[in-house]
């Protein structure tokens, strides 16, 4: 779709898609690491909560409260 969209491009300018995912999954590990030391210093308890849906359309949610 980049390539469609803008020709000029390379391939080797679009970057493989297990690449995307192996940098999502780094910057999620780094995330939660960061999460993990801010909780360690509270002094209370944290609850949290998850939720995940789907719209009719399909457009997928995903909620942290």
């Amino acid at each position: 779709l980049l390539r469609y969209v803008r020709p000029a491009l390379a391939e080797s300018d679009v970057p493989h898609r297990t690449k995307l995912t192996e940098s999502v999954k780094a910057r999620a590990v780094e995330v939660v690491n960061v999460i993990r030391e801010r909780l360690a210093k509270v002094d209370s308890q944290v609850s949290m909560t998850f939720d995940s849906w789907t719209s009719i359309i399909g457009d997928p949610f995903f909620s942290i409260t």
